[in-house]
């Protein structure tokens, strides 16, 4: 008889817990040509396209789907800008933002920041804006950034940009505000920003 060596990371059936080499190789097993008739006609009425995950019923599906079928991301170009003093206003009492940075490559493969967001407590943004470079740039990765020279004609200066950041991380008395995201340091060096000490990084 023939051992079977699954990992509990593999792709399972969640009609007949059948182990899947790949997701690709689970939705042939659920919706493909040859699909198993049961778990077809169950997945067909119970489960997600996306996951793909079967629900316990009809309700729950359509309750995950708010979950998992995220609407689709703006397009940078029609994204509105925030950096007004309103969106301080409205961070006042929390105790923890969110940072992300977008990279482009400048001269010997520098890192430069060209886009910058911070979200508060709610994930509502309070400050999102473009940063123009300070050296050339020569690749706007544009594949993963979404940014192109054009976007960055009118883009913050780099030294607003850290002054205004720095407002919001340091408006909470007595103690300065947690700062949330991945790869902070990176971030924070492009930003020119030391802030080491109220840091929760994320990778």
């Amino acid at each position: 008889m023939r051992t079977s060596h699954h990992s509990v990371h593999d792709p399972k059936c969640g009609v007949c817990n059948k182990h899947c080499k790949s997701f690709e190789s689970l939705r042939e097993h659920i919706a493909g040509p040859l699909a198993k008739v049961n778990c077809s006609s169950i997945f067909a009425e119970r489960g997600c396209i996306l996951c793909p995950k079967i629900c316990s019923s009809v309700d729950s599906l359509n309750d995950h789907k708010e979950m998992c079928h995220l609407t689709t991301p703006q397009h940078i170009e029609s994204m509105e800008m925030h950096h007004s003093e309103d969106d301080m206003d409205n961070i006042r009492g929390q105790e923890a933002v969110a940072i992300d940075c977008e990279m482009v490559e400048g001269d010997l493969s520098q890192e430069l920041c060209a886009r910058v967001c911070l979200v508060d407590e709610d994930e509502k943004i309070i400050f999102h804006t473009c940063v123009l470079p300070q050296t050339p740039v020569v690749d706007y990765r544009y594949e993963i950034t979404g940014i192109t020279e054009e976007t960055l004609q009118d883009a913050m200066p780099l030294n607003e940009v850290r002054e205004r950041i720095q407002q919001i991380l340091y408006s909470v008395e007595p103690i300065r505000r947690v700062l949330v995201g991945h790869n902070l340091e990176k971030h924070l060096h492009c930003l020119k920003i030391s802030y080491p000490d109220r840091l929760h990084n994320l990778a």
